[in-house]
């Protein structure tokens, strides 16, 4: 009987069924895996947390933030005005205001601005409203920019010093100064503040009527920031 010899080349090709079975199933695995990743993720409950800033406390301190030309820098007038009136309680007289006026020694500044007294004859029976505050920028002394805010920036520091709970932060905004707004209140906001903001044009030096009522109202956008001291 004649018998077929197989050639030595067909006995030895490899038989590649095997491992595209094998592949098959690996990719049939790694399928399986990839899915039901997917789908615990997609059931799986996430807390998101949101800063959302709260409505104003009453009874809160104003603090004016001034986001202008592309900076942030935060007004401390309350701390400077009681070192000011330091010692206007002894004050009884309208003669007597001018001469505390010029008795002022060392008018107090923080990071960003000088402050000051300045007397003007009015016509009123409140001892204060004779005089102005005065607010100016200090040469050089530049505010922070997007770039700058961050754990160690001045407006950062202004923040550390400030109480959450006894202070709501009023920003007035200029219109090449949103980014830098955004980014501060965002920070204010993580800390607890509570904010609000205007769009408006902050001019120094700025002028500010004082009053036995305060400065809450002195200080908001219809009244001291819509008339710089020219």
């Amino acid at each position: 009987m004649y018998r077929k010899l197989r050639s030595r080349r067909e006995s030895a090709s490899l038989d590649l069924d095997s491992l595209m079975d094998i592949l098959s199933c690996l990719v049939g695995v790694m399928l399986f895996l990839v899915i039901y990743t997917v789908l615990e993720l997609g059931t799986a409950a996430y807390e998101a947390e949101v800063v959302v800033s709260r409505e104003r406390v009453p009874g809160s301190a104003r603090v004016l933030v001034v986001a202008n030309q592309g900076t942030v820098r935060v007004l401390g007038v309350q701390q400077a005005l009681e070192q000011l009136l330091s010692g206007f309680e002894i004050v009884e007289s309208f003669a007597e205001v001018p001469v505390f006026v010029q008795a002022v020694a060392n008018p107090p500044r923080d990071a960003h601005f000088t402050y000051g007294l300045r007397y003007e004859a009015r016509g009123t029976t409140d001892l204060l409203g004779l005089m102005d505050l005065v607010i100016d920028e200090r040469p050089g002394a530049v505010g922070d920019s997007i770039q700058d805010l961050g754990p160690a920036s001045t407006y950062s520091d202004a923040l550390e010093r400030l109480d959450p709970d006894g202070v709501w932060l009023a920003f007035a905004v200029d219109g090449e100064s949103g980014d830098v707004f955004r980014r501060a209140r965002e920070m204010a906001i993580a800390r607890g503040f509570a904010t609000g903001f205007d769009q408006l044009s902050v001019e120094f030096p700025l002028a500010v009527t004082l009053s036995e009522d305060g400065l809450d109202d002195l200080l908001s956008p219809m009244t001291a920031l819509s008339k710089p001291l020219r």
